[in-house]
């Protein structure tokens, strides 16, 4: 709880990676901090990911803040004084054809020329020799590469930026929601948490998925919505892969215990009463990329159908929110990956879980103050790849509550682009 003070230079709404790094960094610039989470550290998103850590196949205009974060993560251990399960072994994007090198090759093009990135394209025969358990009967093209990725385990990153923040005094709100940013003469002085008001100049909105409901009453519809995204989990191997591998459509990490990690792209979206709010705002995205979410028109039913509720997971905190994961989705993970390394794919999986994605129509997040609401900064809608960028995007939210420059340009991702559209 937070006690008896209710007054803080900075309150911070989210116990994310990027909620609590903020913390920690506005900590260690001398500002008193407040972390209101709903449920518990990590049990959103940041808990639940894939645990890639890349730059590799990134918008560009998110490209600079994860290569900025990829500096911090190369000593977070180090400074945080905690493992976090972190490996620099590099990232793996498999081609499969002729147009897909091209297009990763047109990538790696720009991210070498316009951001110095050690991305490189292989040729079949290398990528089998960096992956040498990858099937030769598969029609492997080549791949692209780059060794300074790395991975990290998201539940005990979160949970590590967290425990460094309370170390410096950082208070905590757990299991209670904002529901309200106060305002007045355009500035943001306070939250409601049920009943009461906690008073600071400055809120960071780092709330996820929960985050464009509580912007709303401030005046920016951010049009953010939620796709469901299932990962799963297999047995331990005694066989190393040090690099995170992209596969046409499943995502392969193995984590600091030995169990593979593994993802279909893409997710379910659940409809929900309000989905009209922003549908024409995604007709471009849908069209674009049609497989990236399923439409589930019985979701707003399904809600009210008696389910069957997995077992807690040990190491993801849990969340008050059901989600039910996709045994489909985690079976065609699994399918693939056995294809793909049949040496080490035949493995049973252990369990699943599903997580909220928090999207907006560009994919890339909003990150930054907002025009007209003084004190009020925003870090949401990072649309599935946000742990790797979150402990610079906390970074940045810290410099910004502090009054000092963001030390990354972030005008490509400021949340004012829907206000501008909206105008």
């Amino acid at each position: 709880m937070a006690g008896h003070v209710r007054t803080w230079d900075l309150i911070v709404i989210g116990g994310g990676i990027v909620g609590c790094a903020a913390a920690l960094y506005a900590a260690r610039m001398g500002m008193s901090c407040l972390i209101i989470e709903r449920d518990m550290i990590g049990s959103a998103q940041s808990g639940r990911n894939l645990g890639f850590v890349r730059q590799q196949a990134r918008d560009f205009r998110e490209l600079p803040l994860m290569m900025a974060s990829m500096r911090i993560w190369e000593g977070i251990e180090a400074d945080l004084g905690r493992s976090v399960g972190w490996h620099q072994g590099g990232n793996i994007s498999l081609a499969m054809n002729e147009t897909g090198l091209a297009e990763r090759r047109e990538w790696q093009r720009r991210g070498r020329e316009e951001f110095g990135l050690d991305t490189r394209i292989l040729t079949a025969a290398e990528t089998f020799a960096i992956l040498p358990n990858l099937s030769r009967e598969r029609s492997v093209t080549g791949a692209m590469y780059t060794p300074s990725d790395g991975k990290a385990e998201p539940a005990r990153a979160t949970r590590a930026f967290f425990e460094a923040a309370l170390e410096l005094g950082v208070a905590v709100c757990l299991g209670e929601a904002v529901r309200l940013i106060e305002t007045g003469g355009g500035r943001t002085v306070g939250v409601w948490v049920g009943g009461r008001f906690y008073r600071s100049d400055t809120v960071i909105c780092a709330a996820g998925a929960g985050s464009a409901a509580l912007l709303r009453s401030v005046g920016l519809d951010l049009p953010q919505e939620r796709i469901r995204a299932t990962v799963a989990r297999t047995e331990r191997s005694q066989v190393l892969l040090p690099q995170c591998v992209s596969g046409p459509s499943t995502g392969i990490r193995q984590d600091a215990n030995g169990a593979f990690l593994l993802s279909v792209a893409g997710g379910e979206y659940d409809v929900r009463f309000d989905s009209w709010r922003h549908m024409r705002k995604y007709a471009d995205a849908r069209r674009g990329n049609p497989e990236a979410a399923k439409i589930n028109y019985l979701a707003p039913l399904e809600r009210f159908w008696p389910r069957r509720v997995p077992a807690p997971l040990a190491d993801i905190p849990p969340s008050r929110d059901y989600l039910p994961p996709e045994t489909k989705r985690a079976q065609q993970a699994q399918e693939e990956f056995q294809a793909l390394f049949p040496d080490i794919g035949d493995v049973a999986l252990t369990t699943i879980w599903a997580g909220v994605i928090d999207t907006l129509p560009d994919m890339i997040p909003a990150l930054g103050p907002v025009t007209g609401v003084e004190g009020l900064l925003v870090a949401t809608g990072f649309s599935g790849h946000g742990f790797g960028p979150g402990p610079m995007a906390g970074m940045i939210m810290a410099n910004l509550a502090a009054g000092r420059p963001a030390s990354v340009d972030t005008r490509a991702i400021s949340p004012d682009r829907f206000q501008r559209a909206l105008n």
